[in-house]
């Protein structure tokens, strides 16, 4: 896709149907606000709470609590200006009733959230957002909050070395319109790169920004030792951390990749891990050989 086309995808991409999937109260209210920072009015939220199937007393307690949860959310979705409409289910599979509620709905996002640190360990035991990663017919948001989303200053987007695809550059877009915030594009150049790195870096980073409507935008190169130690220390000072899938996503012990993973673990600010949908055809080659290229060339980091 050449520049021309990608800034056409990004202008025209809008997501009329938004499944948002609220479970732990703390939460979804953040889940909630995040949806309308990124998407724009002429979405519909569709606030959803699954129970799984279990023993009557604890279904029925389950129902209650979380259908309470969807109205409470819907209700303070619609004081925000925002359709809404609430939706509840009972199933076996809880990602399994999360994937086939976007597909009754036609659902362009599922919204998400990640509590805790995340681990090879805790990826594989959080099946959740794991298979909906992998099942989704859509595009699918993981959040961590850490902080209000009430006030939004800084927003700090990785750039890596190769462009971040239109979807996600209008997801941005639309956080920065609505929040009225700056954003900084940050490229990490390492002690291995080549003596041309950091001009190759300033032209990617020029090129992202081009590409991005709002003109609060600034460029950093940060020269760090690794990757993540620069991601960490051009991350300081954001509110917000939006991110893409790494080269390790589609391996279970991986919720976006190694660096993506430890970046979110360690950074003060919201993260917001968004990843465009992709047919397993091509992204589980892609993500393999990207692995595998990664291991050859840095096999003990």
């Amino acid at each position: 896709m050449n520049e021309q086309e990608q800034e056409i995808a990004i202008a025209e991409y809008d997501y009329d149907n938004v499944i948002i999937s609220v479970a732990n109260p703390d939460s979804a209210k953040h889940l909630v606000k995040l949806a309308q920072l990124i998407t724009t009015p002429n979405a519909t939220f569709h606030i959803m709470n699954v129970t799984r199937e279990s023993s009557f007393p604890d279904r029925e307690r389950s129902w209650r609590q979380g259908t309470e949860l969807v109205m409470d959310m819907t209700h303070y979705a619609q004081r925000i200006g925002r359709a809404a409409t609430p939706l509840a289910a009972t199933s076996s599979s809880i990602p399994g009733a999360i994937v086939e509620a976007a597909e009754n709905v036609d659902a362009g996002l599922i919204i998400m959230g990640w509590f805790g640190t995340i681990t090879p360990v805790a990826v594989r035991r959080s099946s959740v957002v794991k298979k909906v990663l992998h099942k989704a017919p859509c595009d699918v948001g993981i959040f961590k909050t850490r902080e209000s989303l009430e006030e939004v200053d800084k927003v700090v987007i990785p750039v890596g070395p190769n462009n971040p695809r239109p979807k996600r550059l209008a997801v941005i877009d639309n956080l920065l319109k609505q929040t009225g915030a700056e954003a900084n594009l940050i490229h990490v150049v390492t002690p291995e790169s080549d003596e041309k790195a950091n001009e190759k870096a300033q032209e990617l980073l020029d090129e992202v920004k081009s590409l991005l409507k709002s003109n609060e935008v600034t460029t950093m190169i940060v020269n760090a030792s690794s990757v993540l130690q620069g991601l960490i220390k051009g991350s300081e000072i954001a509110d917000i951390i939006v991110i893409g899938p790494g080269r390790e996503w589609v391996f279970d012990r991986f919720l976006f990749g190694r660096t993506a993973d430890n970046l979110t673990n360690r950074v003060n600010a919201s993260v917001l891990m968004f990843k465009g949908s992709e047919h397993k055809i091509i992204a589980w080659p892609r993500g393999l050989v990207k692995a595998l290229t990664d291991l050859v060339k840095h096999p003990f980091r």
